[in-house]
């Protein structure tokens, strides 16, 4: 997930610097991705902890994929997300 949160201070750097250049220095720009990326990690976590302690001890063969395939979907998920706020972003006319 390390990836997770890399990718979500990259996003909030080109939010920032974009919609700087644009004349929008509202903090609530950059903060969107610092948002969604924690949120998205923190229900990862979530997910790969409950299905840790629900599932009975002699693990079934899929497991082990289990976990990898649960973050990358998150990171799929905050590229959808993100993408269409990027897009949003650029539709911003220029601040005077």
């Amino acid at each position: 997930m390390f990836v997770l949160i890399l990718v979500t201070i990259i996003a909030a750097v080109m939010f920032h610097r974009k919609t700087a250049e644009k004349g929008y220095p509202s903090p609530r720009f950059w903060m969107y991705p610092l948002i969604v990326g924690n949120g998205i990690l923190l229900f990862t976590i979530a997910v790969n902890a409950l299905s840790e302690s629900l599932l009975p001890e002699p693990r079934p063969v899929w497991f082990p994929l289990y976990s990898p395939s649960v973050d990358i979907l998150a990171l799929a998920t905050f590229f959808a997300v993100i993408r269409k706020a990027w897009r949003q972003i650029l539709q911003l006319p220029p601040r005077e």
